[in-house]
């Protein structure tokens, strides 16, 4: 089954969840701002991931939660990258949004990985570090990026970025401006990299009258076979119509999207996706 659609339609929370409850198996590849990421499942749970330098599930599902808009596709015939045990979905993606909603603070002092890092002249009275914290110093040295100093202890962008501002919070270093922020999507892989989605020869299911899900109509009980020669796929936008907004780091003059705003309601999403499950 081969399933398509847009950021700005359907929050990639909630494609997640259609992947997991509906037990695919497969390749969700995420294409935006010209890079490129992926997410693979093995019966509706994440087995590989290929976002960037990201070297985690969690840290590679919260590069793709920033993201504020692209396109998204399933497919299946692909081979997974940094191959895992099958995780359950739900706590990867909950631990991913719990780092969203801390993200706002964390990027008001670290506001992109090309700032840069230097040690404050003097300290104020006495100071006790952690034995990781004194590390992240001694990364610092003379001055160097952001990105520099957590790839020197091998962290994440999220951990990287929040040990620093702990730094910053105890007045031993200062962040700097560099570059203007980049764009989320300069996280992802550089395109390219692997071959893009082609098409599949699976049965595709497609509704043949959408559900009014914002209006709580309940699911269309009607479903249309399509032959198994991969001519159609299942287009989610034309199943949502609302316009889903994207939550994260907004660049600069740009409006922060409120992160507890859900695009789609979610228990009739679950009832939907409890129908379709066969």
């Amino acid at each position: 089954m081969s399933l398509e659609g847009t950021l700005e339609t359907i929050a990639l929370p909630d494609v997640l969840a259609l992947l997991s409850v509906t037990a695919k198996t497969g390749e969700l590849r995420i294409e935006s701002g010209g890079g490129v990421g992926s997410v693979w499942f093995d019966a509706g749970k994440v087995c590989g991931f290929d976002v960037g330098n990201n070297k985690t599930p969690v840290d590679a599902l919260f590069a793709l939660l920033r993201l504020r808009e692209g396109k998204f596709k399933f497919h299946t015939g692909t081979q997974a990258v940094n191959a895992m045990g099958p995780d359950d979905v739900a706590p990867v993606l909950e631990e991913a949004e719990n780092r969203l909603m801390q993200w706002p603070s964390i990027a008001a002092i670290v506001p992109s990985l090309s700032s840069r890092v230097v040690l404050k002249p003097t300290v104020e009275g006495t100071v006790m570090l952690r034995p990781e914290q004194w590390q992240l110093v001694a990364a610092v040295g003379s001055g160097r990026s952001v990105a520099e100093v957590i790839s020197v202890q091998n962290l994440g962008e999220f951990d990287g970025s929040r040990a620093i501002k702990d730094l910053v919070d105890l007045r031993l270093v200062d962040v700097v401006a560099g570059q203007a922020p980049a764009a989320a999507a300069s996280s992802l892989s550089a395109p390219g990299a692997r071959p893009a989605a082609g098409p599949t020869t699976a049965t595709v299911t497609k509704m043949a009258a959408a559900p009014d899900l914002a209006a709580g109509t309940g699911v269309d009980d009607g479903w249309e076979e399509l032959p198994d020669d991969g001519s159609e796929v299942a287009d989610l936008s034309e199943v949502w119509d609302d316009e889903a907004g994207d939550v994260g780091h907004a660049p600069d003059g740009e409006e922060e999207v409120d992160p507890s705003q859900d695009p789609v309601n979610r228990g009739l999403l679950l009832k939907f996706l409890g129908s379709a499950r066969n």
